[in-house]
């Protein structure tokens, strides 16, 4: 059978400076959005979102989040309160940011990819496919009287990404670690310790392979 008009497709609305937002989507009172920006079917708290943006079908922002301008963040993500997000940034589909991380500029994190507490990156940063960042050496889910764990108990070891890293596909970075500059983590590896501007690290363990062009005169 060919549809000969399209089935329960729903017009945008069309707001002032050519801002247009699903009919579909909530969004709280008290939040901005910019010129130019395309709200898709999400939900979104009480956030600021820059001009020019996207945010994807059956995404939920929780309060407090800053989103700038050009950003775009696809389907079925979840950004969580105080997040702050640079300019220019894209995030694929299903990709999750933890409480109050800072993304800088022109970041691009890949399909599934999780984001946590305490991470800083850096402008120019990307993130590939399932990689995934930790905050916790010593993760529970119980404390040692039995309890369930709150978040008093945890203790975060944050992870720093400088300008322009790579972290390639699927690979994980321990606590506490911090990637230089223009560093590359090839695909799969585990990184337990602090990478140099312009290495070039693989393996698990990861370890050193060279240095970039750019950084091998230096």
């Amino acid at each position: 059978m060919e549809l000969k008009e399209s089935l329960n497709k729903k017009e945008f609305l069309n707001f002032e400076k050519d801002i247009r937002i699903h009919p579909d989507a909530e969004i709280e009172k008290g939040s901005f959005i910019g010129n130019g920006s395309l709200i898709l079917d999400s939900k979104l708290g009480k956030v600021t979102i820059g001009e020019k943006c996207i945010i994807g079908n059956y995404t939920l922002i929780e309060d407090d989040v800053v989103i700038g301008d050009g950003s775009k963040v696809w389907h079925f993500n979840h950004i969580r309160s105080g997040v702050k997000i640079g300019k220019n940034c894209i995030l694929g589909d299903y990709v999750f940011i933890d409480s109050n991380v800072e993304i800088g500029d022109e970041t691009k994190i890949q399909n599934y990819v999780p984001v946590y507490h305490g991470v800083e990156m850096e402008e120019g940063v990307f993130l590939g496919p399932n990689s995934l960042t930790t905050n916790d050496l010593f993760p529970r889910a119980r404390t040692d009287e039995g309890t369930l764990q709150g978040e008093d108990d945890w203790k975060v070891s944050s992870i720093h990404i400088g300008k322009d890293a790579s972290i390639g596909a699927g690979a994980i970075l321990r606590p506490g670690i911090k990637i230089g500059e223009k560093a590359l983590i090839g695909a799969g590896a585990i990184v337990t310790k602090d990478v140099p501007p312009g290495a070039v690290v693989v393996g698990n363990p990861a370890r050193f392979l060279k240095y970039a062009d750019d950084f091998e005169s230096k």
